[in-house]
């Protein structure tokens, strides 16, 4: 069973329920998959029994995680398309901000990120959210880079690959920055490498 036993329904169960998610999220941070659920129970300060009232194992936490995670960052992803749409900045700036973005997604945590993308049991759910997300973000690189009545398969595939790039590029590269500074400039050389890709697709505006 990987997936929360049940939802909490009282106040006090759903604060419990949080606390131990909290936990897990700072435990993983801290020992990647050497975390273990009596150490989450520890952190949380709750019995073991109580964590497994809600969660039958680590592969349970790791999955309400990474379900989190992903509607957190589906949000973020959404308002900033949105506002690109709205008042279409130039390709730099696009470029910029949607890296950035993903950056910030992921960089609280970090470890406790790369456990959720490298750990979680890929269930049909969190396959299926993982792609809707890739998607929002394809969507909306090709609404920027044509224009409704131009749009081809081309630019499509482009953004595809772009983002499909960016994702490993984030979590495998980027993220390995040991400090702020070195995400930051690794960060730098992703929208750099990135920027000409995409405008190579672009119609002229």
């Amino acid at each position: 069973m990987t997936r929360p036993r049940k939802l909490p329904s009282q106040q006090r169960s759903r604060f419990t329920y949080e606390v131990i998610l909290q936990a897990a999220a700072r435990v993983f941070d801290a020992e990647g998959m050497a975390a273990t659920t009596n150490r989450i129970a520890e952190r949380a300060g709750v019995s073991v029994g109580s964590l497994y009232q809600y969660f039958p194992n680590k592969q349970a936490l790791l999955h309400e995680l990474t379900s989190r995670h992903l509607d957190h960052a589906e949000k973020a992803f959404a308002v900033a398309l949105a506002r690109i749409r709205t008042t279409p900045p130039e390709l730099e700036a696009v470029v910029a901000e949607l890296v950035s973005l993903a950056v910030e997604e992921n960089t609280p945590l970090a470890t406790a990120h790369r456990a959720m993308r490298e750990h979680t049991p890929r269930s049909r759910e969190i396959e299926r959210r993982f792609r809707r997300l890739a998607d929002l973000v394809v969507d909306g690189l090709v609404a920027y880079l044509d224009p409704p009545d131009r749009r081809h398969d081309e630019s499509r595939l482009r953004a595809r690959l772009v983002v499909a790039g960016l994702d490993n590029q984030i979590h495998q590269v980027v993220l390995d920055g040991g400090s702020p500074e070195e995400r930051a400039a690794r960060t730098r050389l992703v929208i750099e490498h990135t920027v000409p890709v995409l405008r190579s697709a672009a119609f002229p505006r």
